[in-house]
């Protein structure tokens, strides 16, 4: 197999999944709408999945506005060197991001800027925030060399799906369509800390582990503290472990591990309400390339129900030593 070329490769993963469409700020921010704020921060929420701060600002006629302020996750901002001890209530900050739809005092921001000056970057691409560099790059292959190259270690993002920014044309049936119309963001499972499964917890911008169990393997998804278990003893039917993984079967073709699901309990292909029915499958090939260092991921999606044709996703994870899957512990404002 060829290599790919480590230029070619960051400019896959600088351009890559832009983890701010994801989850609960789909339908709530105009990302066209861009405003600017200044306040004092009043309350700090510091959990997964989404951080958020309360921020006390000056509106007209000198009368104080309550906003929400959301950001990444606590994995991703703790990635970037923010930490909690960064922020405290009673700190004057100035914010710009996307603010909420029809008049609501809420924003989505990337970055915040402190009284002093110091600006808090709190989101970045897949190659910033896991320090993929040319070197690192570098050292992993020759890292690489001296072991047996196979996938059973943490991967971490490069190029992921885009199906959470609301571009993505699915090919509906008219019971798709119809389905899919009756989606309220609202209603989106993410906002009530209630897991997703396949195929909408692959499209995730965080690390993945494979496990190799024998008769089985096991695959971490750091975001959600999601686990699937792909039977290897070749019986391609049955009960699943997490019902919204569905049931998974896997075998091997070369460098390749194809997994097969069926039996999916989750009714959703992402975040933005397009159907999956309860007939659908799932075929994945997950493949490694020639030096180990990259996982290229291709999935077609089967629902006679909801598409006219097979949906297809595809997307890379790449590996550099030292990672890790972290706790991702979700929970809402309130939650002990």
């Amino acid at each position: 197999m060829r290599l790919v070329p480590l230029t070619i490769l960051l400019s896959v993963l600088f351009t890559g999944f832009n983890a701010n469409a994801h989850h609960a700020s789909a339908g709530i921010y105009d990302r066209n709408n861009i405003g600017k704020i200044k306040g004092e921060i009043s309350t700090i929420f510091w959990r997964n999945p989404h951080v958020r701060l309360g921020v006390i600002r000056i509106g007209e006629n000198d009368q104080p506005q309550e906003w929400e302020v959301e950001f990444g996750s606590v994995n991703t901002i703790e990635r970037l060197g923010v930490t909690r001890d960064n922020l405290k209530i009673g700190d004057q900050v100035t914010i710009s991001g996307s603010v909420g739809r029809n008049g609501r005092h809420v924003m989505f921001t990337d970055a915040l800027t402190l009284s002093t000056g110091e600006e808090l970057v709190l989101q970045a691409s897949s190659a910033q925030r896991y320090g993929l560099t040319q070197s690192a790059l570098r050292d992993a292959r020759a890292a690489d060399a001296e072991l047996r190259a196979d996938i059973f270690r943490v991967w971490l993002p490069g190029e992921r799906p885009r199906t959470g920014d609301g571009t993505t044309v699915y090919p509906l049936t008219q019971v798709g369509f119809a389905a899919q119309s009756q989606w309220d963001a609202a209603d989106d499972p993410a906002l009530r800390c209630i897991p997703p499964g396949v195929p909408t917890a692959m499209d995730n911008p965080y690390p993945i582990e494979f496990i190799d169990h024998g008769d089985s393997i096991e695959m971490r998804l750091e975001e959600w503290d999601g686990v699937r278990t792909i039977n290897m003893s070749g019986a391609d039917s049955g009960e699943p472990v997490q019902p919204r993984m569905g049931y998974s079967s896997g075998s091997w073709e070369g460098d390749t591990l194809i997994i097969n699901t069926s039996n999916i309990g989750w009714r959703y292909v992402d975040d933005l309400g397009t159907p999956q029915s309860e007939d659908a499958v799932i075929v994945e090939r997950f493949t490694l390339n020639s030096d180990g260092t990259r996982l290229d991921w291709h999935a077609e999606i089967t629902d006679p129900i909801n598409f006219t044709e097979p949906v297809v996703m595809t997307g890379t994870w790449v590996w550099i030593p030292g990672h890790e899957i972290k706790p991702f512990n979700c929970a809402l404002p309130g939650d002990s």
